[in-house]
């Protein structure tokens, strides 16, 4: 099993970010005084991932075109510029007034004189659920808080020359994911480089962190957005190092695995490049966004089809072009031997077969190690040549899963063959194993391209006992 954990010196204080975040989010209709306008009575709620502004006036034509709200809240001079849903009524009674109100979602608002260029922290809700450490897919750093050493909950991330420390904790029952900028960065690429780490992490984890982000620059300034993904939860977990974690592995085969000390952690080294590569290559990233959001549906209709598309667009995205003529067998011997033995499968089998057909198979057999053209590849060559440049080995069994590409991306969804019935059952038990089996092969192309050497979990393999299929694969399979 590789390091768990890098001590270092690092000390870290969320306190008063915490409070602000934990007293924002506790109003409900509070008062707040509008900038420039002393006759409206206004006021601040929080609501469901999200805050309200409301005014009990009809904002005029004028303000809307503004597009803008300025208001203090707390003695803090707070902007808004992003609206979400806007909602005007109003409340007629007979002999005595007519109540105007509009109601604001403020899809983004910061306080006047954030930092645009500064160190950064941006602090993501997540549920107390959700907050499991980093121990089991993820070589850590330690860091303290109140005086306290924790070894699991810390990552530290390099993209380009910029480094970002990524801490989870709870506080007061609320869970959070912390991503901080330890030098400094305009916003923009702060913003950007979040959503690298939120890909990667959740890819890793199944759990990409959004819905809304509060953010604090390094001199107390404040910035909060909802205009951001959801989160996402994911379905596959690739690095696993507690096999006791997996209620498939049999509890025999778990006490083997864990005594050999063998399983693999993410290494900070290859969780950078992971990042980086999401960070700088947009169709890598979007294979990672189409992983996560296909399997936090958890449809067999839509899973297996996403991820025919996105081993497509991995082959071609890792895929060294080639030219030239190459042989399959180099060694003339070896040839001669393979075309003497495959003669003599086709004599031992000559009672089922016609004369016509024994001599169209043999002059075949002469034609085996005919050289092919690198840069006239067919779909399935290409879809494993990858694999071939990345050094991961494929088995026969794999190419035919990965075949079912044709299959998937011509409609045929539910993988039905002409020679085989299958009842429903059956059907949604072998799209599964399909689903879980490329993603295995996906993880492992995605994996090598960053360097890492370890165990990918082998999400297919449990669900061979409950199918006509054998194969001398592994839970966990090295590379």
């Amino acid at each position: 099993m590789s390091a768990s954990t890098i001590r270092i010196e690092n000390k870290k204080n969320f306190e008063s970010e915490l409070q602000f975040i934990e007293k924002i989010c506790s109003l409900s209709k509070y008062e707040l005084k509008i900038i420039d306008n002393d006759e409206d009575a206004a006021y601040f709620s929080r609501g469901s991932k999200t805050f309200n502004f409301e005014r009990e006036a009809i904002f005029e034509q004028r303000e809307k075109d503004e597009n803008k709200i300025s208001f203090i809240l707390n003695n803090i001079v707070l902007v808004s510029k992003k609206f979400g849903n806007t909602s005007s009524s109003n409340n007629i009674k007979v002999d005595k007034y007519i109540d105007f109100k509009t109601t604001i979602e403020l899809k983004e608002f910061h306080s006047e004189g954030f930092k645009t260029n500064s160190i950064f922290k941006a602090f993501f809700k997540v549920g107390l659920n959700e907050i499991n450490t980093f121990h089991n897919e993820f070589e850590t750093i330690t860091h303290v808080r109140d005086e306290v050493e924790y070894f699991y909950d810390c990552l530290r991330i390099k993209i380009k020359e910029t480094e970002y420390d990524v801490t989870q904790l709870k506080s007061n029952n609320e869970g959070y994911y912390i991503i901080e900028s330890l030098q400094k960065q305009n916003y923009e690429e702060f913003s950007k480089g979040c959503f690298s780490i939120q890909q990667a992490i959740g890819f890793i984890n199944c759990l990409m962190i959004g819905d809304e982000k509060f953010v604090f620059d390094g001199c107390g300034g404040f910035y909060y957005t909802n205009n951001i993904r959801p989160m996402i939860k994911g379905m596959y977990r690739p690095i696993i190092t507690n096999p006791y974690s997996c209620l498939e592995i049999d509890r025999k085969t778990a006490n083997i695995l864990y005594k050999k000390h063998e399983l693999t952690r993410v290494s900070l080294q290859n969780l950078s490049k992971l990042v980086h590569k999401i960070h700088m290559e947009p169709e890598f990233s979007i294979a990672i966004l189409v992983i996560l959001e296909a399997t936090s549906t958890k449809s067999l209709l839509i899973i297996p089809s996403s991820f025919a598309v996105i081993i497509e667009q991995l082959s071609k995205h890792f895929s060294i072009e080639e030219s030239g003529l190459e042989r399959p067998i180099n060694n003339k011997k070896l040839q001669e031997k393979i075309i003497t033995e495959l003669n003599i499968v086709i004599d031992d089998n000559s009672d089922s077969l016609t004369s016509d057909t024994i001599l169209k198979l043999k002059r075949r057999l002469n034609e085996i190690n005919k050289p092919f053209n690198k840069a006239h590849l067919t779909n399935n060559e290409k879809l494993t040549r990858p694999f071939e440049q990345i050094g991961i080995d494929l088995s026969l069994h794999d190419i035919t899963i990965i075949e079912h590409r044709n299959d998937l991306l011509h409609g045929n969804i539910l993988i039905k063959k002409d020679n085989i019935v299958r009842d429903e059952s059956t059907t949604n038990l072998y799209l599964s194993y399909v689903s879980a089996k490329l993603f295995t092969l996906i993880s492992k192309l995605i994996f090598k391209s960053v360097g890492y050497s370890g165990y990918v979990y082998n999400q297919s393999k449990y669900l061979e006992k409950y199918m006509a299929i054998e194969t001398e694969e592994k839970y966990f399979e090295k590379i």
